[in-house]
């Protein structure tokens, strides 16, 4: 890393100047890379959905790591070279933006600040609080899949073509902005504590055995405690039961599924958990308010 560690272009926090302007959305799969060195115009979200990553900052001795279900926060300006750990790829959703419709950026190519260039006053600001520390972490572990929805509706609304997405696609992410402002920073519980490495395990196995059953019962037997009190630790580190955090995961991959492969949707179904059709198009329904077909008609030239 280059020396001369620059802090991003503060701006004291209020929330009702938050006007995020998206300016790019990708889902990527990415083989294992050392990445290279870079800083932003604007911001990013990148949210881990498989594999891992380590973000190397200039102003930080050791690097810092992610993985599934983990959420990264990349400010303005700051230096930063993410390393691909994920075998055989790591998953990822990354959206670029900035907090206060401020920064003009028209082509990816635009995104990375470039050495020379004379841009330094097109730097996006970032807020922070009256004492002066930065409002945004730099990761938050275990993000709500609620987050991760927002986000993902986000980025459909940003390479949709219907009247209004553009709206759509702020409001998301006002929803988004609201929820990390929101995130308490108070010390979890020590009961939660004590099980968060193995309930941590557990959510990466989740993720990788979409098709099996996972009931509560069979779920708190691999930590050996009662139905009820794995119930209650599992939604005091993950903000949601058990079972709804399952459906999230199933929805989750029944949308890549749908976008990146030609898999008949009876055949993505069962990958994801359900045992026939009509439970499985129910169920997507429910969620995401069309059929897997018409979502897959829909965005399929999307945003994958």
């Amino acid at each position: 890393m280059k020396p001369g560690f620059r802090q991003p272009r503060t701006r004291l926090l209020d929330v009702r100047e938050f006007a995020p302007s998206v300016h790019y959305a990708e889902y990527q799969r990415i083989p294992p890379a050392s990445g290279y060195v870079r800083r932003l115009y604007d911001s990013e979200l990148m949210y881990v959905y498989s594999g891992g990553i380590l973000v190397h900052f200039e102003d930080e001795a050791s690097p810092l790591a992610l993985f599934a279900g983990d959420l990264l926060v990349l400010p303005p300006a700051v230096a930063h070279r993410i390393e691909l750990t994920g075998t055989p790829d790591t998953r990822l959703l990354g959206l670029h933006f900035d907090l206060y419709d401020e920064v003009e950026i028209e082509f990816e190519h635009q995104l990375a600040i470039q050495d020379g260039d004379g841009g330094e006053d097109r730097i996006g600001y970032w807020p922070v609080t009256g004492a002066g520390s930065l409002v945004f972490a730099r990761s938050y572990r275990s993000a709500p899949m609620e987050l991760a929805s927002w986000l993902e509706q986000a980025a459909e609304a940003y390479h949709a073509s219907r009247p209004a997405a553009s709206l759509a696609c702020r409001g998301y992410m006002q929803l988004v902005l609201a929820a990390l402002v929101g995130l308490s920073l108070e010390p979890q519980s020590p009961t939660v504590t004590a099980y968060q490495k193995r309930l941590l395990e557990l959510r990466a196995d989740l993720q990788q055995s979409l098709q099996l059953p996972h009931t509560n019962k069979s779920l708190a037997r691999r930590l050996n405690v009662s139905e009820d009190y794995f119930i209650r630790l599992f939604k005091q580190l993950f903000g949601e039961s058990p079972q709804k955090y399952v459906q999230r995961l199933r929805h989750q991959a029944a949308k890549r599924y749908l976008l990146e492969t030609d898999e008949k949707i009876e055949r993505i179904g069962a990958l994801v958990g359900y045992d026939d059709l009509h439970n499985f198009s129910h169920a997507f329904k429910k969620w995401q308010g069309v059929s897997p077909q018409q979502y897959r008609k829909r965005f399929r030239g999307g945003v994958y």
